[in-house]
């Protein structure tokens, strides 16, 4: 047996990474990239954000220091922020700082420091007067805060529903900038429903997002440790649940270490997304385990099995590769087939991230990775990858044992 999947083994990724990275994209009439353009933008409600190592010439939140002018004065900060779209946070007159409280009113010449959303703030500016390069002590360091979002009785509540029943003094000074659920970016928009597990990015001063942040749930700091403790008892409870053995009409049929710790993965993953201050990974630390895992996995395949198989195929000729490549490229274009005409997908991007994980393909999705350039894939082939080692181990000795 390992004989045979070491002569197959070769065909089996590349085979899938052909379909999943060339044939696919092209039966769909629409390049990875594109696709993955177009999903993002759906995602996130607008135009796809900047890739990593990009920024926007114009970001959605801004700060602008202005010298009031006629028109302003006699108005006070109170009522120019009434819409919580744009914020004094500082004020300057006469050279002397002054707490920008919203009973203050504005006289002439003083100088304020305004952030708000842009396209506010572009409406603002024409009535709050000139706009004034930085001077002394206006300048303010901003912050963007992680919260996970747990607040009681607000599960399954729209962006709206939550901004009306918060009080205006939480609100003020704060932009909710990002929202993620399980690591997927949501559209930052008032019909979106908000979930117990969601991830909240908010912009603002260090005290305003705090106070947003202990309002909304609880911190998620940003970190560059693993969580070895979660990792470890998940990997035990894995292990010693591979060990049970269930006999089906006198055939042995057990998860094994792999197939424990997969299903307890899938199990303590569910709970990082309800949970995400716990099984912290760095992404990084997170890549180079798969990398690493496959490449020795592959590895001591070859150092076992290599000689012997070289011999096989010297012995019985090419019928073992061959039935490699037809086992492998049949069920993939079949089930290619299957997506794209029963179950209607229309985005290539995210049907390869499917595709690939129908088949357990790692090397495959690296390549939908590599040429998407985007992370959205992942949803897609973690539930079909979940789904396909699981049955792979439970189905792969019965199918064995019958025959």
């Amino acid at each position: 047996m390992a004989i045979a999947y070491a002569v197959t083994y070769v065909f089996g990724s590349l085979g899938a990474i052909i379909v999943c990275v060339n044939i696919l994209p092209k039966f769909m009439g629409q390049g990875l990239r594109e696709a993955l353009i177009e999903a993002e933008k759906t995602l996130a409600g607008s135009a796809a954000g900047p890739s990593a190592g990009q920024v926007s010439a114009l970001p959605s939140l801004v700060g602008r220091a202005y010298r009031i002018g006629v028109s302003a004065a006699g108005r006070t900060i109170g009522e120019i922020a009434e819409q919580d779209m744009i914020t004094v946070e500082r004020i300057r007159r006469a050279g002397r700082p002054l707490e920008p409280r919203p009973d203050i009113m504005l006289e002439p010449d003083d100088i304020v420091l305004v952030v708000g959303r842009r396209e506010v703030m572009v409406g603002a500016a024409a009535q709050l007067g000139q706009e004034v390069a930085d001077s002394d002590g206006m300048s303010l360091v901003m912050q963007k805060r992680q919260g996970v979002f747990t607040k009681r009785g607000m599960n399954h509540t729209t962006i709206a529903a939550v901004r009306a029943t918060v009080d205006r003094d939480i609100r003020h000074g704060v932009y909710l900038q990002e929202i993620s659920r399980v690591g997927m970016p949501l559209p930052v928009l008032p019909e979106t429903q908000l979930e117990h597990g969601d991830v909240l990015t908010f912009f603002g001063s260090p005290q305003d997002t705090k106070r947003a942040v202990d309002a909304a749930g609880y911190e998620l700091p940003y970190s560059n440790k693993t969580d070895f403790i979660y990792m470890g008892v998940g990997i035990v409870i894995g292990l010693l649940l591979g060990l049970i053995v269930v006999r089906v009409g006198g055939i042995p049929i057990t998860l094994g270490s792999g197939g424990g710790c997969l299903l307890v993965g899938l199990v303590f993953g569910w709970m990082r997304g309800k949970h995400p201050m716990y099984g912290v990974m760095p992404p990084a630390a997170s890549q180079l385990l798969k990398d690493l895992g496959l490449a020795a996995f592959v590895a001591v395949v070859g150092l076992n099995s290599g000689l012997q198989a070289v011999v096989t195929v010297k012995q019985s000729g090419l019928t073992i590769f061959l039935l490699g490549v037809f086992v492998t490229l049949f069920p993939l274009l079949l089930t290619m087939l299957f997506g794209r005409y029963v179950l209607r997908y229309d985005n290539a991007a995210i049907f390869a991230g499917a595709l690939s994980g129908s088949r357990s393909a790692n090397p495959a999705f690296g390549g939908v990775l590599d040429r998407a350039d985007s992370a959205v894939p992942t949803a897609a082939f973690a539930v079909t990858y979940a789904l396909a080692n699981v049955l792979l181990t439970l189905l792969g000795p019965l199918v064995v044992g019958l025959v």
